[in-house]
């Protein structure tokens, strides 16, 4: 327990809420004043939110960043309401103080060799490829987004991608706006009409993909028939997976997932501070 106090100590910002306002269906963002983590943060890691002082909500809610601004110092967070806790966040009045832990987890990565990206949210998963897609943009690099949800009204962050000049695409399951169905289908045609034809077609390895790679987050199976194709297209890629967390740093094992080591066999690591980031593959597909 002292680790965890001293862990929590160390990592525990004060941060003012400037604006929160319903942006889709249920869904808020919320900008922060917050200058040392927006000047420590990077995309792909999240904060973890106290939310009523510990008193009936005793465990810190997880949220991935979905917004950097070290030029103003302030950082920005999307949430869907699920429960009492982001029930009560989604109260919050510009002025209120709150406890954050953070910047916690591994980041997105690349390097200078990247010329293409492909970007894919599935629902709320659209939030950390958003200050993603301009720091890749602001780089140079060619960006195609991909975004899915179950309907119109639940799709947020489109209109930030298009302004950073993001080719994007959507699709919602009941077909209210895009492509009917998963938004796998959209990505799988760009990958037929970019990448391909796939290994299987062509029996070959594919040595001129070294300068495309993917970004996806999103639930489990969307992450799993994501890693699917990107195997099929010899396309590399990093996912940032979703999982329930306890304390954020590692001191809990309660996000502790298989993966793959590099003898072959298995381990498990903690997706708070081992990931949330993995590269597609590591992950072991429990379904």
């Amino acid at each position: 327990m002292d680790n965890l106090c001293q862990c929590e100590s160390r990592l525990s910002k004060t941060a003012i809420v400037i604006q929160n306002r319903k942006i889709a269906d249920d869904i808020y963002a919320m900008v922060l004043s917050a200058p040392d983590l927006a000047a420590s943060t990077r995309p792909g890691q999240f904060f973890m939110f106290m939310v009523d002082g510990g008193k009936d909500l005793f465990l810190r809610r997880p949220f991935s960043v979905a917004g950097i601004s070290p030029e103003a110092g302030t950082v920005q967070i999307i949430y869907q309401i699920t429960g009492k806790g982001t029930t009560q966040m989604a109260r919050w009045e510009a002025g209120r103080e709150i406890d954050v832990l953070g910047p916690l987890g591994n980041g997105f990565s690349w390097d200078d060799t990247i010329r293409r990206v492909v970007l894919v949210g599935g629902g709320m998963g659209i939030a950390p490829l958003l200050p993603l897609a301009g720091e890749l943009r602001a780089s140079g690099i060619e960006v195609s987004a991909f975004a899915g949800a179950k309907r119109m009204d639940l799709f947020f962050g489109l209109s930030q991608w298009i302004e950073y000049g993001c080719q994007v695409q959507i699709a919602t399951e009941d077909g209210s706006g895009g492509v009917r169905g998963f938004v796998t289908l959209p990505l799988e045609e760009h990958l037929k009409r970019h990448f391909g034809p796939s290994r299987e077609q062509s029996g070959r390895q594919r040595p001129d993909m070294a300068q495309n790679m993917l970004f996806a987050c999103g639930p489990a199976p969307f992450l799993q028939a994501v890693t699917g194709l990107c195997e099929s297209y010899q396309l590399k890629a990093q996912l940032s997976h979703e999982e329930r967390m306890g304390c954020g740093f590692g001191a809990c094992m309660g996000c502790s997932i298989p993966v793959k080591s590099g003898d072959g066999g298995l381990m498990q690591k903690r997706v708070c501070c081992d990931g949330p980031v993995f590269a597609a593959g590591e992950v072991i597909d429990n379904g």
